[in-house]
């Protein structure tokens, strides 16, 4: 059950693109920590299993625990979470239409520490991409950068998606680690700010 749970909570909280830290910040007033969870390093109290997603999602533990609880609308979020969103909408980059012909390189920074033999689906990548970037469906895996590094695994996850539907991608897996050169590669593509910009965000996460 704690796997679940945790498993449950890093999904919500990178579907709507929020850190650990945001997720502290949201229930700093309830004396909860949060950081630590995903991690293995703290404990998950009924405290926290209960406060966590009514707090931060708006969801009752009761429904948020069942596997077909889904992600709410936005305009079910909690007052404190949509405030937060906005802001770091806000603050937010864009990478435009001369950040999409670099798409390739963002998904090399996101993948750079999966080692050999790592498994994931494309939207555990696509949803880390800054925008407009996190709005794409697929990843070309076999041309310029990311050629070579995974391999579809010709298995495929059934999962259901914010709107309630039912979902199925295939599974990839890591059968060569990013290096150096690639990833100098990766870095000299994008703009400088840019750069540090999604690199500062992505270490949030």
């Amino acid at each position: 059950m704690k796997e679940k749970f945790d498993d449950k909570c890093k999904r919500f909280r990178m579907h709507f693109n929020l850190s650990e830290d945001d997720i502290d910040l949201l229930l700093k007033g309830k004396g909860i920590k949060y950081k630590g969870i995903e991690s293995g390093t703290r404990i998950v109290t009924l405290e926290i299993a209960e406060t966590l997603p009514l707090v931060v999602y708006g969801i009752e533990y009761c429904v948020f625990k069942r596997d077909e609880t889904t992600f709410p609308e936005y305009e079910k979020l909690p007052e404190a979470t949509k405030t937060l969103l906005e802001s770091k909408a806000n603050a937010g980059n864009t990478v435009g239409t001369k950040g999409t012909k670099n798409k390739a390189s963002y998904v090399v920074l996101v993948i750079k520490e999966f080692k050999k033999g790592h498994q994931f689906i494309n939207s555990d990548i696509i949803c880390v991409l800054p925008p407009p970037l996190n709005l794409e469906k697929a990843i070309d895996w076999n041309k310029g950068l990311l050629k070579g590094l995974v391999k579809n695994t010709n298995t495929s996850k059934h999962w259901i998606d914010e709107n309630g539907k039912k979902r199925r991608e295939a599974i990839y897996i890591m059968v060569e680690e990013v290096n150096e050169e690639l990833l100098e590669k990766a870095r000299k593509s994008i703009e400088p700010k840019t750069l540090i910009e999604f690199e500062e965000r992505s270490k949030k996460k």
